[in-house]
């Protein structure tokens, strides 16, 4: 049960209207972290600058789920994946923000980490009407 609710909490479809049988959904990027041992603090301070940057860059905020029962994972990340122009965009507003962004960092403070790109919300009337299309 609590899997089942994890899901929907995790998938923001709990309260998602009905949507239209083959309507196109957004592609959304998932990430499960769990921190290197010792190393909880500085993903934390890794993902502020992360949202500090997006937000000067004025790029959607992140979800981001902290773990408190369950699996193995740390945290939990909802993002839309960058398009064309996101990425110039991030380096401008790092460097407005005096932050030198060092993508070797990641791999110190992070011990594991899986990105999926999911489309969502939707329904199961909806994936069924797009099979069978």
């Amino acid at each position: 049960m609590k899997t089942i609710i994890l899901a929907l909490a995790l998938g923001g479809i709990a309260f998602t209207p009905q949507m239209a049988a083959a309507q196109e959904v957004p592609e959304t990027v998932v990430t499960a972290m769990h921190a290197a041992p010792g190393k909880y603090r500085a993903v934390v301070e890794w993902m502020a600058q992360i949202d500090a940057i997006r937000a000067e860059a004025k790029l959607a905020p992140r979800q981001i789920y902290r773990h408190r029962n369950g699996a193995n994972w740390d945290f939990f990340v909802v993002e839309a994946p960058l398009v064309d122009g996101e990425d110039e965009m991030m380096e401008a507003a790092a460097k407005r923000l005096g932050i030198k962004p060092d993508p070797s960092v990641f791999r110190t403070i992070v011990m594991d980490h899986e990105d999926t790109v999911v489309g969502g919300p939707t329904t199961g009337a909806a994936i069924l009407a797009q099979m069978d299309e």
